[in-house]
């Protein structure tokens, strides 16, 4: 038995990344799963241990930084945007489930097919179609419930999701998890009458739900609580991040906890970068220490 989490499709990235954990640790998963499916704007979202530094192309999270969001799973980055389904299986914690994404997406895989979609499962457990990367994946516990999330590609900008997601010319040296990158497709691609996630949306939703439930306000303002205390901080979007060193052919810059560690360098031109140190790593804080002719000097060695 499945239950549909009905909530208004108007709120931010940052409020269903809240709505996510909030679900995991407040649903009542003893007689029913829960299911919750959403569609999200022009959004990066990487994993719980990730590097964003390194998992994100340098000129989306130097200039788009409010467009990151870091959610509650480990796993790797994804992109939402318009053309994304992202879905959400709620269900009480048992041992089997862990990393069992079979168990959750076969359902949606045995529709995908009905639309002439050639779904199935590589030896990762990805979904894929004719060996693309259709879906990605990632899970949760708090040992009481299990989340299996993720996202399906209908009709997806990729070349935006490809920028965004595109390799840096610098080194990054870090302990983090990294993405396993995939070739990717929308699933229009092999259909190219499914171009509209919300039709996607309600089929599966249709199919796959017996039920629904819809968040009541006392609910839905505990989780916007969450969305401001924890997902939409620097804190937990950038400082969360695992320390690392990017390093390019000319200086290194070390950033612990989102904050400028220590700075290398050789040439006397790259002096100024001492004044970054203890400074958050981001553009506007970086221009109230130095100009912003220093700040492009570094930028040219980083795009």
């Amino acid at each position: 038995m499945i239950t549909l989490i009905e909530v208004p499709q108007h709120f931010s990235p940052f409020f269903y990344a809240a709505l996510e954990e909030w679900l995991v640790r407040n649903c009542d998963c003893f007689n029913t799963d829960y299911l919750l499916l959403y569609v999200n704007k022009d959004y990066a979202v990487v994993g719980k241990n990730q590097c964003v530094y390194k998992e994100l192309n340098f000129n989306y999270w130097f200039n788009e930084s409010a467009k990151v969001v870091r959610r509650v799973s480990g796993g790797g980055t994804v992109f939402h945007d318009s053309g994304n389904l992202n879905f959400a299986f709620i269900s009480k914690f048992e041992e089997w489930k862990v990393n069992n994404y079979k168990h959750f997406n076969e359902p949606i895989r045995q529709h995908l097919n009905l639309l002439q979609i050639p779904a199935q499962f590589n030896a990762r457990n990805d979904m894929v179609a004719n060996g693309k990367k259709i879906s990605g994946n990632a899970q949760f516990t708090d040992r009481k419930n299990i989340i299996s999330h993720g996202t399906l590609l209908v009709n997806s900008d990729l070349a935006k999701m490809s920028a965004a997601l595109k390799h840096n010319s610098y080194q990054v040296e870090t302990k983090a998890v990294s993405s396993v990158r995939s070739e990717v497709a929308n699933i229009s691609s092999f259909n190219n009458a499914l171009t509209n996630v919300e039709d996607i949306r309600n089929e599966l939703a249709e199919k796959l739900c017996i039920s629904s439930y819809s968040l009541n306000h006392t609910e839905i303002e505990e989780i916007t609580q969450l969305q401001k205390e924890k997902y939409e901080t620097l804190e937990w979007r950038f400082g969360r991040s695992p320390d690392c060193e990017i390093q390019t052919h000319t200086f290194s810059i070390s950033i612990a906890a989102g904050i400028v560690s220590q700075v290398k360098y050789e040439s006397p031109e790259f002096t100024f970068l001492e004044k970054i140190v203890g400074i958050p790593f981001f553009k506007d804080e970086l221009l109230k220490n130095i100009s912003s002719s220093e700040l492009e000097k570094m930028l040219e060695h980083l795009r």
